[in-house]
């Protein structure tokens, strides 16, 4: 391979960098060139993409967050930089820009996509990937989203719900929910929040602590949003998980298919449903010690009357 194919190769994938500016405040900020080196590494791996077997990519977060520089989520494998923009503010004596009251509001009717990208860095503390940005143009083009309900969206997305959602799928249920400006939006965001209370509820139910994750939420919406049964109906699904030898919110999801099939939709569909079981039941135990006994009275009669010791072969000529 040429120099030249090799210097092409090794560029085509892309760059990582740092602004320049953070370079100059190394000294009041208490960067040393290996940390600049761990913060390459982190903007490298994504802020949203540190594995737990990552060996460079934990020290970096371990360090970093050491130094008050990054909040480091362990049950997320997710980090961002707010701290160290808090730091730089500080130095340049100036409040925070993502704490100014007036930072939600735009300066210009043409707010493009420019310009969003830097509100949200700006106001939220972050670097946004490569792939953060191309989640968010991605979304703007195929729901027909403003820019600046665009930011609207993420804001929120970032500071309540990026522990318990991808952002894809959050995007998705806001445009399946009928999001088109942000009313509507935040109609969408009260739902969710009410989800996450219920969906944490049905986890008590089951005997579990801890919090949803984000496919048990998944399936939460999914009864509720999809097929329409009601909070109500989702624990009493989860009240005939009682025999399961493993509870789960698949068998919960088992069950609520099978309601569903049968057009049980309602406490009240469910309660005939169940009397009738119970009616069958009852009609077969009536049924079946006639059926027993009829059984064993042919059957000894047919005994009794067996031919032994006879030679009945001259009927089969």
């Amino acid at each position: 391979m040429s120099k030249q194919n090799i210097t092409a190769w090794f560029f085509e994938g892309g760059n990582v960098s740092i602004p320049r500016r953070l370079l100059g405040l190394m000294e009041p900020l208490g960067l040393t060139f290996e940390d600049l080196g761990k913060i390459l590494y982190l903007l490298y791996c994504g802020t949203d993409q540190i594995k737990s077997n990552d060996h460079y990519a934990v020290e970096a977060a371990r360090t970093l967050h050491g130094k008050g520089l990054i909040h480091w989520f362990t049950d997320t494998q997710t980090v961002d930089f707010s701290p160290m923009f808090d730091k730089i503010s500080c130095n340049l004596g100036e409040q925070p820009s993502y704490l100014a009251e007036d930072n939600n509001s735009f300066t210009t009717s043409e707010f493009n996509y420019a310009q969003l990208v830097k509100k949200l860095e700006q106001n939220l503390g972050l670097f946004l990937t490569l792939r953060d940005k191309q989640n968010i143009q991605e979304a703007v083009q195929r729901y027909n989203w403003s820019y600046e309900l665009m930011y609207e969206i993420y804001r929120i997305y970032y500071q309540q719900h990026r522990k318990f959602y991808d952002f894809r799928f959050f995007c998705q249920m806001a445009y399946g929910a009928q999001v088109r400006d942000k009313d509507s939006f935040q109609n969408f965001v009260e739902s969710l929040n009410t989800t996450a209370y219920k969906t944490t509820e049905v986890l008590r139910k089951l005997g579990q602590r801890g919090y949803p994750t984000e496919p048990q939420k998944e399936l939460y919406l999914k009864w509720t949003a999809q097929w329409r049964f009601s909070h109500e109906m989702v624990m009493l699904a989860v009240e005939e998980t009682t025999g399961a030898s493993n509870p789960s919110f698949k068998y919960i999801d088992k069950v609520l298919e099978s309601w569903q099939e049968r057009d049980i939709t309602t406490p009240e569909a469910l309660a005939q449903e169940q009397q009738k079981r119970e009616n069958e039941k009852q009609q077969r135990d009536v049924e079946q010690p006639k059926t027993n006994g009829y059984r064993k009275q042919r059957s000894a009669v047919t005994q009794k009357f067996k031919p032994e010791g006879r030679d009945l072969s001259y009927l089969e000529q």
